[in-house]
């Protein structure tokens, strides 16, 4: 049969469609399967090469024309043609030494024949065809070639050059198919590797085939390489890994093939170790990014561990003693660009808690997130440890770091290889913050005791500058000489060292309110007074976010010292979180006398901040919030008079703000007919209610601001006698609550109710007065109280009169129990917030209703304070627990 025939192709010279046609058919005659189809396919394809090959060379000296064809050359092709000496160096050996004995005219005449057969017998094995190549000298007779023959020679003799892809001599025992397929097989896996991309590679690689492989060592070990390198994974070769690193334990080539065909069939917990060790011992360039993509993927709460773990700077400790020499820079905190890079990534996976924290901390510079993390309740509390350490590592002191190296190893392979980074690093730092001339500089510094300490003129510029900034951004307690000095070196006041030490900002804030942090603790407490510091500076700096971070036992695990300034706040806050289920609303319960207090105030004077707090912030306050957000009232009329009227009013206030107030009454402009008549009532403290249209157009309740206006008539004229019965106070409250309502209603109410809170506040602290107490006119007689003593009055009174004996005796004796009901009337009014108007308008009916006043047995007591006392049986209690606002809306439901 033709060879074309066979190829099922015409008869071509082009070698590519030749190979493409040989190729196609191949999987029709498989080595094993169909052995003789096989090696007649394979000769098709020898024969249709040759033929496309065979006037590549038209050179004198072929055997083709030859009468008789030379022994020698019957040689060769036989050493060709015999599977056994093909591919055998020492069979080629014995051919070259028979061309030693030929005579040199006879071998010139031999040479280029002998290359034509070379050249067209395909595959060869390279290294047998160079000692041939050498030994007839063709690279130096190039010259005696034209151009295009000489280029085509050169070219197989640098092919020839390169290395065989295994021993060629294991093959001799093999048949002719299973040799040629083989070694192609062998030459096209190193060609795509090395000249092609890795996906052509794969794809090739993963083409179903049988081919034997010899028992070459080298060989093998390069395959696994390559299919390693390409991502190729499977059983057998993880076996062999396994069996060659048991076999050589210390070599760090099989160790890494071994992590690689682990990771590579989905073994990532026997992976792990391998990559640790790659690490641990050997520093391996590829473990960092394996290490990094096995946690994200099995253990992402680790990541961001990992990621500083790694940040191993350059460990110095020779540093110049000149303060502005380039030196000052190494071991100082820092982080590689590689760190910096893989944040990046980091931030980009869907990480959860404590690892999303912290790397967007290290991405964003937004601590507060992971503080709230680092000072809750976490259910892995050596989770939680780590990223402690984690955070020491950039904001500790010494005592944080020396407690990073006393940690005992732990049993867990990848917390152990945290920790050992962590205990490199605070190693280094150590060294630098102990050693190094800057930090050192600062400490005698900040410690000396001149009058004017002077900083050194290096550290006041430049980088040195920064290190020094750096080294103040560890956390650690300054006595109030160190504070001032520190607030004088570096202005803190600047907006950009402002914003990298806010911290250390807000604790020469506190030294100049005379609060400085006590001493730091020793051994395990050396956290807890970072933690009390962390969460108090957290506060000052911005407390309404630091509030909603912080979980509910983040209070109670802190083991506060009465010495240190959280201790002024702690119980409040434990207050609000145990009544309220929150921290929100802390404004009104601040005491601004009090100087931590007062500087938490300051970041809390705002007037959603008014509005929502828990208890009713003082006037006072309530006037420096609005200063602060002057347009959040916006363009409301009606609810801007009342707001200014109520504090013009006001006592607690300056004579200065109560010009200020004036001034915006003033200022206010309407031209509706009611307006002058309402502003200039209001200015005399007597202002009349406004017409209900007008209030329908500002879409108020009228029941609102007619209780409010009536409110502040009373006050303004009589004072604390004239604060209004429970239901005003509760309507007042209800508008203040509705956020429907105008903010400026709504601050207009609140300073209304503060108000009238102060004024009850003032009674609060009496003793209710006893029932007994008739003559005290001015007091509250509760309703039991009244029905003994109406009754006593109706039953003694009539019977004591009769048994005097006397006519006038008698009238006095009823005289005095009229005297003694109408006190326990007006005593039980009071109780009920009425006073004399009603007992008048009581007895001008009781001449038609007799009984009226027993209608008085029904009615309940007020249950707050007011203008005339305490409520009767609140002997011993808090008659406003939690302010005047909790009650009210306690009350309101």
């Amino acid at each position: 049969m033709s060879c074309w025939i066979r190829l099922g192709i015409e008869p071509t010279k082009d070698q590519s469609l030749i190979r493409d046609a040989y190729r196609a058919r191949l999987p029709e005659h498989h080595p094993e399967s169909d052995p003789e189809g096989f090696q007649a396919l394979r000769e098709a394809y020898e024969n249709a090469t040759r033929f496309a090959r065979q006037d590549e060379f038209e050179i004198e000296g072929e055997f083709a024309g030859a009468p008789e064809i030379p022994q020698i050359v019957l040689d060769f092709h036989t050493l060709l043609e015999d599977p056994a000496q093909r591919f055998n160096l020492e069979a080629w050996q014995g051919f070259i030494k028979a061309l030693d004995h030929l005579p040199l005219d006879a071998l010139d005449d031999l040479s280029w024949g002998l290359f034509n057969t070379l050249v067209n017998t395909s595959p060869l094995s390279y290294r047998c065809a160079n000692l041939l190549a050498q030994r007839m000298g063709w690279e130096h007779r190039l010259l005696e070639l034209e151009f295009d023959q000489a280029s085509r020679v050169e070219a197989f003799l640098q092919r020839i050059k390169m290395p065989d892809p295994f021993d060629t001599t294991l093959m001799d025992g093999w048949s002719v198919p299973a040799q040629l397929e083989t070694l192609w097989y062998a030459r096209s896996l190193d060609h795509i590797f090395e000249h092609r991309p890795l996906h052509e590679y794969v794809d090739f690689a993963s083409q179903h085939t049988c081919l034997p492989l010899p028992a070459d060592d080298a060989f093998i070990k390069r395959l696994l390489v390559q299919f390693t390198q390409a991502g190729i994974g499977g059983a057998g070769l993880l076996q062999l890994c396994v069996e060659q690193q048991e076999q050589t334990s210390d070599d760090v080539d099989w160790l890494y093939l071994l992590a690689c065909q682990n990771s590579l069939v989905g073994l990532d917990d026997q992976a792990l170790p391998c990559w640790i060790r790659l690490w641990q011992e050997h520093r391996h360039p590829t473990a960092e990014s394996r290490l990094l993509d096995l946690c994200a993927k099995r253990q992402p709460d680790f990541l961001a561990l990992l990621i500083q773990a790694f940040d191993r700077l350059e460990n110095f400790r020779d540093w110049s003693s000149d303060l502005a020499d380039a030196s000052q820079e190494y071991c100082s905190p820092a982080q590689r660009p590689e760190t910096l890079a893989r944040w990046l990534g980091g931030g980009q996976l869907n990480l959860q808690g404590m690892a999303a924290a912290f790397v967007d901390w290290r991405m964003s510079g937004d601590e507060l997130p992971l503080l709230a993390l680092l000072l809750g309740e976490h259910t892995d509390s050596r989770l939680q440890d780590l990223y402690r350490h984690a955070w020491a590592l950039h904001r500790g002191d010494v005592e944080l770091l020396q407690q990073i190296l006393d940690e005992p190893p732990p049993v867990d392979a990848l917390e152990a290889l945290v920790l050992s980074g962590f205990k490199y690093q605070a190693e280094q730092q150590l060294c630098w913050l102990n050693q190094a001339p800057i930090p050192l500089a600062m400490t005698a510094f900040l410690s000396s005791r001149s009058v004017q300490p002077q900083l050194a003129e290096e550290l006041t510029k430049g980088e040195p500058h920064n290190i020094c900034r750096l080294w103040l951004r560890r956390l650690r307690p300054y006595d109030q000489a160190a504070l001032m000095r520190i607030d004088q070196a570096f202005d803190l006041q600047a907006a950009e060292v402002g914003k990298n030490l806010r911290e250390l900002n807000l604790l020469v804030e506190l030294g100049q309110r005379g609060v400085i942090l006590p001493d730091m603790a020793q051994g395990k407490a050396v956290w807890q007074w970072h933690a009390q510091t962390l969460f108090l500076l957290a506060l000052l700096d911005q407390p309404e976010r630091w509030l909603t971070l912080i979980d509910s036992q983040c209070l109670d695990l802190l083991d506060v010292n009465p010495d240190h300034p959280l201790s002024r706040l702690q119980p409040l806050l434990r207050r609000l979180q145990r009544e309220q289920g929150n921290c929100a609303g802390l404004l009104g319960w601040l005491q601004g006398a009090d100087p931590v207090h007062g500087l938490l105030v300051q970041k809390l004077l705002n007037v959603r901040q008014a509005l929502d707090s828990a208890a009713l912030p003082g006037n006072a306050q309530l006037y420096t919030c609005i200063e602060s957000d002057p347009d959040v009232c916006g363009e409301d009329a009606l609810g801007l008079m009342l707001l200014w009227g109520v504090l013009y009013h006001d006592p607690s206030l300056d004579a200065e703000q109560h010009r200020a107030m004036l001034q915006s009454i003033a200022e206010i402009s309407c031209e509706d007919d009611w307006f002058e008549g309402f502003r200039k009532g209001l200015i005399k403290g007597d202002p009349a209610w406004p017409p209900e249209k007008v209030l329908e157009d500002f879409d108020v309740e009228k029941l609102v601001v007619y209780t409010l206006l009536d409110t502040l008539k009373s006050l303004v004229r009589h004072g604390a006698a004239g604060v209004p019965r429970t239901k005003a106070l509760r309507i007042l409250q209800y508008g203040k609550d509705d956020t429907e309502n105008s903010v400026s209603l709504r601050l207009a109410l609140s300073a209304l109710l503060s108000w009238n809170e102060r004024l009850l506040l003032v009674s609060r602290d009496t003793l209710p007065v006893p029932a007994a107490a008739f003559w005290r006119l001015g007091s509250r007689l509760s309703r039991k109280g009244f029905i003994w003593q109406v009754l006593m009055c109706v039953l003694i009174t009539p019977y004591v009169a009769l048994m005097s004996g006397a006519a006038l005796s008698g009238i006095v004796v009823l005289l005095l129990g009229i005297a003694f009901l109408l006190s326990a009337i007006l005593r039980r009014l009071h109780d009920m917030g009425r006073g004399i108007p009603t007992l008048l308008i009581f007895g001008c009916l009781s001449s038609v209703l007799p009984f009226l006043p027993l209608l008085l047995f029904g009615f309940p007591g007020d249950k707050l304070p007011n203008r005339y006392g305490v409520p009767p049986d609140s002997a011993g209690e808090d008659t406003l627990p939690g302010g005047l606002q909790a009650t009210l809306r306690r009350l309101n439901g």
